[in-house]
Formats: structure tokens, C-alpha cells, sequence
């Protein structure tokens, strides 16, 4: 800003006055008019020009005074007006210009003072000063009024001072800008380290998981091949043992006629019973070959459901084996006993019989495994349908679903909100810093959720059934809950249970189609129903953007 220098010169040429006798200006700077022209009206009392014409006349000659107040004494108007200037270096210089065209005309003060108004009627004016201040009357009476005498000098060392605090004033507003800037780019430097810390975390969280759950899957893949194996060998062992037991009773019990002919009808119904389960094998390998054929997402389901049933005969079918075993041991018996009487004709029909059934047995076992594979392939490719849905008609039209029962559900995925709500609770702190560290526990939890090895559960046999529970005694479940409360110690725990139920091997969530309704995993009929409304609506949009 410039400093403002207030100097007064004399048009005529006049030296100025020494600093020991500078004049005293009235301030805020105020002109006066004297001979103003005045008439009486029909009242008795005085009239002449208003402030506001006068003023208007003034303005015309670029004197741009802000109000001229004619003075008003009890007779009415005096004749004197006072002009009022801006209290800039702009007003004092329009005053003084204001003094010297009224001085430069001969209607000056000094010319007032010297009696010249006598010879006319026009008006006079000058800048009041000390005198004009000082004066006795109604005019020194209006002068002083609200006003004050300075000299030049004294405003502009006030301005100077002025000038100098306004400094100040703006330097200190500077300097706390300054460091409110660096503060807030110190947080923001601070943010950005967080949030990339953060995302550097998430990545390696989610490289770590893909090279475990490969290492895991090869891992589960042996040990359950090594138990089949193990289950196998323990199976022929007990079965070995079981036969050489019944060998050595049998030979110790006496076997007559009517339990031969027992065991011959026994042999008879356990053969009828195979020829049963043949026939139901027959029938689950045509739905198996029908299923193939179609493409009916309904008949892959009812051909899984009828799987499901066959399994069941299985069981059923694997006691038969073993009550065949235990026919076999009769059998040897009856051989032996048979061989003793020399009864030929009774042994070789019991040789033959023998020799039929562990033929069936064996047709009836390679069927059954072919079963078994083709429901494992109707399963794959029941599950694919599954997913396909879910990318295609789900996650690609999301908009089109938004208001169906049917949704997409990402299961043991975390919500944020009790998280902002909890850090909010316990740190009462601003909603930018509850938000950041609520985002860090979010990301701590998601790894611990997502870590096969933490597994805080237990079996439960209080009601004769085994199942799982959660373990409300373990020491990470425990502190949580502690620190932050109930509402987020359930939300870990729901999406912990659902990652055990929908991925445990993997341990990241997955997509799947949710009834929210009834809460529960949606059926391939719910989700094809969904399908088709949503198929429908993109034929109508269609359609109505081909009639626009």
C-alpha cells in the first residue's frame, strides 16, 4: 500500500509556513460557504438554497463533496453552509481545490474578511482551520461539532501508524496462513502415507492368499488321498479279521440240515435284494444320461436330488456287502461241512452260487462308481451354472435387481459402518480420523478373518448332535469385544462363519446368490425366475429405444 502525503501549497506562489507555526486544519476535513443568498418567506424566517442543490452544483465542478449542511440559526438560514470532503488524501485534495477556485475568483477568505460580499452577492469559500474552529457563534458552533484540529504532519504520522499496525496486522495473518498451510499439508502428506500403506497391505494380504490357498489345496488333496488309502487298508484289515473269526466259530458249531437250508434262503432273498438295487442303479444311471442331454437348469437339480437318494442305497448297499462277507463265511462253512458228509451235489451248487454273487458284486461295484462319477460331473457343472448367473445376470445388471428379494451376497465380507461407529465411540475424535482408523482395523480383521489357521470354534455335543460353535472364550474374540463392543464383535464373528462355511480352504470371500428375504442361499429355481424377469426388462428397454 502507498503511504499517503498530505502537503498544502498556495497557488499564488506564497511560501509555505515553517514547521514551528503549521497551520491546524478542522479534521475530518469541512469546507465553508459564507453569503449564501437568503430570502424571507411568508413565515418570517429566512430561506435560501438547499444543502443538497448546493452540493449537486459542487459536485458538477469536481469538488465531489460528500454533504453540504446549510447552518440554521433561530432567524432560519445564517447564509453559511458547511461542505463535508472524504477523510482521504482524495478528500483534502478536493477541499483544497474547493479553496482555491473560490480564492482564485476574489471570493476568497481573505477577500470575506476585507468586506468585498459588501459590493455583491455571490458566495465565498475556504477549507476551515484554526480560526474557523475557534470562532464564537452559531458558525464555530457547527464547526466543532464531531470534529478536530490537526496538522498535516500529526494525520500523517497517524497514517503512518496506521499503516505500519495494518502491516503488522496482515504479516501476522501471513504467518498463520503459512503454518495452517503446512499443517494441512502435513496431514495430507501424513493421509497419503496411511493410504498407501494401507493399499501396499491389501495387495500382499491378497498375494499371500492366492499362494496359500494353492499350496492348501495341494495340501488337502494329499492328506485326503492318504486317508482314503488309510480307510481302505483298515477296511480290508477288519473285514480279514471279522472273516477269520467267523471261520473259527464256525467250525466249532454244530451245522445241521435245516440250517443249511437257512442259509440256501438266505442267499435267495440277499440275491433278490441286489437284482433291487441293481434295478434302482439302472434307473439313476438313465436320469444321469438325461441330464446330459438337457440343458434345464430344474433338471439338473432334481437329477442332483435323486443322486442324493442313490447315495443313501449305497450306504444301504455297502452293509449288504458286508452281510454277503458274512454269507461267505457260512458258505465256507457249509463247504466244509459238505465235504465231510461227501454230499458233491450240494457243494457245487454252493460253489456256483458263491461264484454268481461275487460276480454281481463286482458289475454292482463298477456301476456304482460310474454313478458316482457322473454325479460328481452334474455337481461341477451345476456349481458353474451357479457362478455364470452370478457374473452374467447379477453383477453385470446389478441396476435391473436392485429392487428384487433375489441379490448377490459377498460372504464373509466386511462392513465398514460399525467399524467408523465403534472408533467414533471409544476415541471421540473428528469423522476424518474415526474414518482412517477405522479403515485400519477393517484391514487388520479382513486378515484375520481371511486366515485359515485363527479358527475359533469348537464342537458342541450338549444336545447329542456335534456341531460347530463359536468359541466365546478366545483370546482374540475376547479383546475385541472388549475394546469395541458387541455390534462389531458380531459382525468379525458373522463374517468369519460365513468364510468357514463358503470357503474354508480358500479363506477370501466369494459371490453368492442370496434370498434376503428368508436369509438363506437362494435355489438355482429363485435365481432363473429373477433371470427371466430381467431378461424381459432388457427386451422392453430395447424395444423402447428402437420406437424412440
Amino acid at each position: 500500500m502507498e503511504k499517503q502525503e498530505f502537503s498544502v501549497g498556495d497557488s499564488s506562489g506564497e511560501t509555505k509556513k515553517s514547521e514551528c507555526t503549521e497551520e491546524k486544519f478542522v479534521w475530518p476535513w469541512v469546507g465553508l460557504v459564507a453569503n449564501i443568498q437568503t430570502e424571507v418567506d411568508k413565515t418570517g424566517r429566512r430561506v435560501g438554497r438547499s444543502g443538497s442543490t448546493f452540493r449537486d452544483e459542487l459536485i458538477e465542478k469536481g469538488f465531489d463533496p460528500t454533504r453540504v449542511q446549510p447552518i440554521w440559526n433561530f432567524k432560519g438560514h445564517s447564509g453559511f453552509a458547511l461542505v463535508e470532503f472524504t477523510r482521504d488524501i482524495k478528500g483534502f485534495e478536493n477541499a483544497m481545490n474547493f479553496e482555491r477556485s473560490y480564492k482564485s475568483d476574489g471570493h476568497g477568505k481573505k477577500d470575506w474578511e476585507k468586506g468585498v460580499h459588501l459590493r455583491d452577492d455571490k458566495p465565498y469559500g475556504w477549507v476551515a482551520r484554526e480560526e474557523d474552529y475557534n470562532r464564537g457563534g452559531i458558525v464555530g458552533k457547527n464547526v466543532k461539532k464531531k470534529r478536530d484540529l490537526k496538522t498535516l504532519s500529526q494525520l500523517q504520522e497517524e497514517e503512518e501508524r496506521k499503516m505500519v499496525q495494518l502491516v503488522e496486522s496482515m504479516s501476522q495473518s501471513i504467518e498463520m496462513k503459512i503454518i495452517s498451510k503446512q499443517e494441512l499439508e502435513h496431514k495430507v502428506d501424513e493421509t497419503s502415507r496411511v493410504l498407501e500403506s494401507v493399499e501396499l497391505h491389501n495387495y500382499q494380504l491378497n498375494e499371500t492368499y492366492k499362494q496359500e490357498e494353492v499350496e492348501k489345496m495341494h495340501t488337502n488333496l494329499q492328506g485326503l488321498y492318504q486317508q482314503i488309502l488309510a480307510g481302505h487298508d483298515k477296511s480290508m484289515s477288519d473285514l480279514e479279521t471279522e472273516r477269520e473269526k467267523l471261520e473259527n466259530r464256525a467250525r466249532q458249531i454244530y451245522i445241521n440240515e435245516a440250517e443249511m437250508e437257512k442259509s440256501r434262503l438266505e442267499i435267495e432273498m440277499n440275491q433278490k435284494a441286489m437284482m433291487e438295487q441293481n434295478e434302482a442303479n439302472m434307473e439313476a444311471m438313465k436320469l444321469a444320461e438325461k441330464h446330459q442331454a438337457s440343458s434345464s437348469l430344474k433338471e439338473k437339480e432334481k437329477l442332483h436330488e435323486k443322486i442324493m437318494e442313490m447315495e443313501a442305497k449305497l450306504n444301504e448297499t455297502q452293509e449288504l456287502e458286508l452281510e454277503i462277507e458274512k454269507l461267505k463265511g457260512s458258505t465256507n462253512v457249509m463247504k466244509h461241512m459238505a465235504g465231510s458228509d461227501g454230499d458233491g451235489e450240494l457243494m457245487e451248487k454252493m460253489v456256483k452260487t458263491q461264484m454268481e454273487l461275487e460276480a454281481r458284486e463286482t458289475a454292482l461295484h463298477d456301476k456304482i462308481m460310474a454313478v458316482t462319477q457322473k454325479e460328481r460331473m452334474a455337481n461341477d457343472e451345476y456349481q458353474e451354472a451357479r457362478k455364470e448367473m452370478i457374473q452374467q445376470f447379477w453383477k453385470e445388471n446389478e441396476d435391473l435387481v436392485s429392487g428384487e428379494e433375489i441379490r448377490v451376497k459377498t460372504m464373509g465380507h466386511l462392513d465398514t459402518k460399525p467399524f467408523v461407529l465403534a472408533v467414533k465411540k471409544k476415541l471421540r475424535c473428528s469423522e476424518a480420523r474415526a474414518g482412517l482408523k477405522a479403515m485400519e482395523l477393517c484391514s487388520f480383521w479382513e486378515g484375520q478373518v481371511g486366515n485359515v489357521h485363527w479358527h475359533p470354534f469348537k464342537v458342541d455335543e450338549s444336545d447329542g448332535i456335534a456341531k460347530l460353535v463359536v468359541d466365546k472364550n478366545d483370546l482374540k474374540l475376547v479383546k475385541l469385544k472388549s475394546d469395541y463392543g458387541e455390534e462389531l464383535y458380531n459382525e468379525v464373528v458373522r463374517a468369519k462363519v460365513e468364510i468357514v462355511e463358503y470357503n474354508p480352504s480358500g479363506g477370501y470371500v466369494v459371490s453368492e446368490m442370496w434370498n434376503l428375504e428368508k436369509n438363506r442361499k437362494a435355489t438355482m429355481e429363485e435365481g432363473t425366475d429373477v433371470m427371466l424377469k430381467m431378461r424381459k426388462k432388457l427386451v422392453a428397454m430395447k424395444n423402447k429405444r428402437k420406437r424412440r
